[in-house]
């Protein structure tokens, strides 16, 4: 009996675990994670194995242990996201498994010490987001083998240390800080271990290689993973992820004089384990992640089950009677958050998947407006994913110049989303249809025929620079060009001078008050063939809020007209 309870413990956990976290199975994709199933599908057996088995260092992240799970599952759920979530579960449960060997065997703690260190790590809503989120497979495939590695390693005899190379390699290939690992075993051996350093050799000279590399790409890029050694960097690092262990501001930073009060080397390890793992985190200032604490975390729960076996049994009860109420609240807050962003992702990648396949001739996408948690490269992946094909273009509703870029004989679809009400709308020009003449600023106006000078959709209108252009369609019988524009609230500024061009040629200008509210204004045109013809904009002087992006005119509409309001 006594060896079926901690089999039964474990069951236990299991399931109060999947309850309490049953909200995550409600939840959806997002952009990296749709991003990782769309193009790990086009990878051969060759290309996992190779990238393996490799001694490269990827300076775009090909991970080949995560990257062939999203492989796996993509052929497997496609984009059914509750066998993900199943599946990060089962990794989690796992750890909790490999963690609990890990204090039983290697640390000798007794049960209850060894039950209240897999607590701490099973349960720990610092780390939400990798419990939640199958972007951060990488980090549990990483901590899962580190932690394998060091459960061999630390058995001592030569057959152990060698299969423990095994585990490591796999655990480089989930996640580069394991790079790291090889300075956690001599860790292992100068804290618990004989102090036999030679078998360390093979490990760190890999490491060595591979971070070598690391700091060479390092050196020539400047990107979100550009490793960052002064110490303000590394301070703002230190304490963001200090108030996501106690979930409280800085007081995080508390847990690394616990070693040194307990005095017990196992704990020494545990904190060794927990800073060496968080070190690469912490040269990455402008990628901070409350996931990356994944594996670190384990240290700390080795720290916490040795605490556990030097306390009284009643100070650990009262310990996690109120640490347990706690983490649970805090996950409820969490959750609310990532409930919210998942029906954002879910209802605009079900949309996307109508609107390309209504539209299978388009080539061309712009989006105009991206939910928060599936970003620019989610969207990308979600189109190619259901059309099933990588010759597509993919642009911003506010890149420069769209007008000039994009031919005109090619289809084009507008996905423009409404943040306040959560909806996509898509708008579509087949290649054969003509260009609008006239064009009102709204959620699928076809800004493909908007030039430079423009920015976001601002309710009815779009703020453009003292500078834009724009292509429209001149119809047969023209005879005027319209401006509707918004001056805005009570007047703030001096006046502005709005000048029109249309091909070159001035066709009106006006002095216009800021904060005169709404104006229609209309000027002659000469006569002239139909056809394409550009317009231009010109405001001065700008008005200047942002250096960055200075604005001209607020316009809700503009285009040719005939005799007749269009």
């Amino acid at each position: 009996m006594r060896r079926a309870w901690p089999a039964l413990l474990l069951i236990v956990f299991a399931v109060l675990f999947v309850i309490v976290n049953r909200g995550a199975y409600q939840g959806f994709f997002h952009g990296d994670e749709l991003d990782n199933i769309q193009w790990t599908r086009y990878l051969s057996p060759a290309d996992w194995l190779r990238g393996l088995l490799s001694l490269k260092y990827y300076p775009q992240n090909f991970r080949p242990v995560g990257h062939f799970y999203f492989n796996l599952m993509g052929r497997w759920a496609a984009l059914d996201f509750r066998w993900y979530v199943l599946s990060v579960h089962l990794i989690h449960l796992l750890n909790v498994v490999l963690l609990w060997r890990l204090l039983r065997t290697r640390f000798s703690l007794p049960a209850p010490a060894a039950a209240a260190g897999c607590l701490l790590f099973g349960f720990h809503m610092g780390v939400f987001d990798a419990l939640w989120k199958p972007m951060y497979i990488f980090d549990l495939l990483a901590a899962a083998c580190s932690l394998w590695c060091l459960l061999w390693y630390a058995r001592g005899d030569l057959a152990g240390r060698l299969a423990s190379f095994v585990p490591f390699w796999l655990a480089f290939k989930s996640k580069e800080m394991a790079v790291m690992l090889p300075a956690v075993l001599a860790a292992w051996e100068f804290w618990l271990g004989r102090k036999k350093w030679k078998p360390l050799l093979p490990f760190f000279a890999l490491s060595l290689a591979l971070g070598a590399q690391a700091l060479l790409v390092n050196v020539t890029r400047n990107s979100e993973y550009t490793l960052e050694f002064a110490p303000a960097a590394i301070w703002k690092s230190l304490s963001f992820y200090a108030g996501r262990i106690l979930l409280v501001p800085y007081a995080g930073l508390a847990v690394l004089a616990a070693p040194w009060l307990l005095r017990d080397r196992r704990a020494y390890f545990g904190i060794s384990f927990f800073l060496l793992l968080l070190f690469p985190m912490l040269l990455l200032s402008r990628r901070l992640f409350p996931a990356y604490l994944y594996l670190p975390l384990a240290g700390l729960a080795m720290v916490g089950g040795v605490a556990a076996a030097r306390v009284p049994r009643i100070a650990v009860a009262a310990f996690f009677v109120l640490w347990l109420p706690f983490q649970h609240a805090s996950l409820r807050a969490q959750r609310r958050e990532a409930l919210s962003l998942a029906d954002e992702n879910r209802r605009y990648v079900s949309k996307v998947r109508e609107i390309v396949r209504a539209n299978p001739e388009a080539t061309v996408f712009i989006y105009d407006g991206v939910p928060a948690a599936l970003h620019s490269w989610g969207i990308a992946a979600a189109v190619r994913y259901f059309a099933g094909r990588g010759d597509l273009e993919f642009h911003s509703a506010e890149q420069r110049d769209l007008a000039r870029m994009l031919r005109q004989g090619s289809g084009v679809v507008l996905l423009s989303w409404d943040p306040v009400h959560r909806e996509l709308q898509a708008l579509a020009r087949a290649p054969s249809q003509p260009e609008a003449s006239y064009i009102r600023m709204g959620r699928l106006a076809p800004v493909w025929q908007l030039g430079e000078g423009w920015y976001s959709l601002s309710g009815h209108f779009r703020w453009c620079r003292p500078y834009a252009t724009a292509r429209l369609r001149r119809p047969p019988g023209t005879e005027a060009f319209e401006l509707e524009v918004n001056m805005g609230p009570p007047p703030v500024r001096e006046p502005i001078e709005a000048r029109v061009f249309v091909n070159g040629e001035i066709v009106g200008a006006k002095r216009l008050a800021r904060g005169s509210g709404w104006h229609t204004l209309r000027w002659p045109v000469k006569a002239g063939p139909p056809g394409a013809a550009w317009v231009e904009f010109r405001v001065e002087p700008p008005f200047v809020a942002d250096p960055v992006q200075p604005l001209g005119l607020a316009i809700g509409a503009f285009g040719f007209v005939g005799g007749q309001q269009p």
